[in-house]
């Protein structure tokens, strides 16, 4: 008798459904904040990149200044010459540009980060 029902308690263990905890989602991540520039140099002038040429003109803006920051859209951009850009967030307010266009920062004046 004592072996039935030691039987019959193991079947009715293994026929119990097995509660298992709910599973707690994961922490959203927040967004990776986007790249920043830094200015490094006491001024810095902007420049801008005419359409289908690798040759920055300097931009008739005033120069950005020792520790100012910016969003860093792309870059670096090298020109024929060896010398490097980065792309800001700022927008382009002369005429003649596309209405997307951003002005660019020397490299040496400009430290990214994240």
């Amino acid at each position: 008798m004592k072996q039935l029902f030691a039987s019959l308690a193991a079947a009715a263990l293994l026929a119990a459904p097995i509660s298992v905890p709910a599973a707690t989602p994961a922490p959203s991540a927040s967004p990776a904040a986007p790249a920043t520039l830094t200015v490094v140099c006491q001024r810095a002038p902007l420049y801008v990149f005419q359409s289908g040429t690798d040759r920055p003109m300097r931009a008739r803006t005033p120069d950005v200044t020792m520790g100012q920051r910016f969003e860093l859209v792309s870059g670096p951009r090298t020109t024929l010459e060896s010398f490097q850009f980065y792309e800001t967030n700022i927008a382009v307010v002369e005429p003649g540009y596309p209405a997307n266009a951003h002005y660019w920062i020397s490299r040496d004046c400009a430290i990214p980060s994240r």
